[in-house]
């Protein structure tokens, strides 16, 4: 009984340090993380340009709007270092914010569906801010590439 007990203080402590430090996420896995993200809201803004009516054009920005719900939910899963914490939970917030902009655009040209005809380019308020999140986390150290500029390919004709 008492080896069971001199060996406690030992088990304690060894618990203890076991616990400290093992958490936090490399840089580099949460750079992963950040740019897949970025990827995937890459992605569904690019589909948008592509849109061959006012029917798929709708379609099109309901399925970027759910890609980068997904990317925001991913951000604000991914373990983070410490002190990108705060820097992910803004791209995490500023992501989801671009999602319902995007909704409620796609909610606009369904109720005014000649406005949405006459719109010959789009241009989301909240893609601006994803930008500077995407720019603070550049400047902290994380390679990810800022959002591209998406435009329709020009025919020829």
């Amino acid at each position: 009984m008492r080896q069971v007990l001199a060996l406690f203080p030992v088990l304690c402590c060894a618990l203890l340090l076991g616990g400290c430090g093992g958490d936090s996420a490399s840089k580099d896995e949460f750079a992963q993380d950040v740019i897949a993200a970025r990827n995937d809201t890459d992605a569904g803004l690019s589909q948008i340009v592509e849109a061959t009516s006012l029917e798929d054009l709708l379609e099109r920005m309901k399925s970027a709007a759910v890609e980068i719900r997904g990317a925001a939910r991913d951000v604000r899963e991914a373990p983070a270092p410490g002190d990108l914490e705060q820097e992910r939970d803004l791209l995490a917030e500023r992501l989801l914010a671009l999602s319902d902009e995007i909704i409620s655009t796609v909610e606009t040209f369904e109720a005014f569906p000649d406005q949405a005809q006459a719109t010959r380019a789009l241009n989301f308020e909240q893609w601006d801010n994803v930008q500077a999140s995407l720019a603070s986390l550049r400047s902290e150290g994380i390679d990810v590439p800022a959002l591209g500029r998406h435009a329709a390919q020009a025919d020829g004709s």
